[in-house]
């Protein structure tokens, strides 16, 4: 399913040119599993950064972190942390790391929620 995703947005960007994507690239968020998701998050995200739209990505960044557990993911933790070094400042850093000791303690939550029962 991933790859026919893959496969609309390249013809649609051919089309009718890459920030025609956006909703392809909405949709596949919306519609394929956690892990196909992140991947399509920090593709739409790296398209964003290449048009110069970092508020977009860092948008995506925020929404995708909400299904990646810093203790699983670390790789897309490091790749928004490598973003915000290129393009963001301070506040733009501090926000992720609050962002992301706020999906640690749900993750955290969660596990020791499932223990309990």
């Amino acid at each position: 399913c991933c790859q026919l995703f893959n496969i609309y947005i390249k013809k649609a960007a051919e089309i009718y040119g890459v920030p025609k994507t956006r909703q392809i690239y909405e949709k596949a968020i919306e519609l394929l599993s956690e892990e196909n998701s992140r991947e399509m998050c920090l593709r739409f995200a790296e398209m964003e950064t290449k048009l110069g739209e970092i508020d977009r990505a860092r948008t995506i960044y925020a929404h995708c972190s909400q299904m990646c557990d810093p203790r699983v993911t670390a790789d897309f933790w490091q790749t928004w942390k490598e973003f915000e070094v290129r393009h963001g400042n301070e506040d733009t850093m501090r926000e992720m790391l609050r962002i992301k000791r706020s999906v640690q303690a749900t993750y955290n939550t969660q596990v020791y929620c499932v223990c309990q029962l």
